[in-house]
């Protein structure tokens, strides 16, 4: 168990994590829902969840947030493969809008 002092600055650092002056509630609490999905901890994602209606956060908000962990995922194992393999590890190619 975490000694109090130090149970007392991580809930110090944490609260001014998530209540910071520089990004809106919202935004803050999409960034916090997505680093919990990327470091896989299911107590915080669940969380996060739980509080997303009260925040207003919509079903639609969310899936955008795991679609977009999902693919600088799968980009990271693409990476690791190439550089396992002996390849050159390269960011999967990206289109431009005035591409398409």
């Amino acid at each position: 168990m975490l000694p109090e002092t130090q149970m007392k600055a991580f809930s110090e650092f944490y609260n001014t994590a998530r209540k910071n002056q520089t990004l809106d509630e919202k935004t803050t609490f999409l960034i916090h829902l997505a680093a919990s999905m990327a470091v896989a901890c299911y107590p915080c994602i669940r969380h996060y969840l739980n509080q997303a209606e009260d925040v207003g956060i919509t079903k639609e908000e969310i899936g955008a947030v795991l679609s977009i962990v999902m693919a600088v995922s799968s980009g990271r194992v693409m990476m690791q493969f190439n550089e396992a393999s002996g390849q050159e590890p390269s960011p999967p190619e990206t289109r431009s809008p005035e591409s398409c």
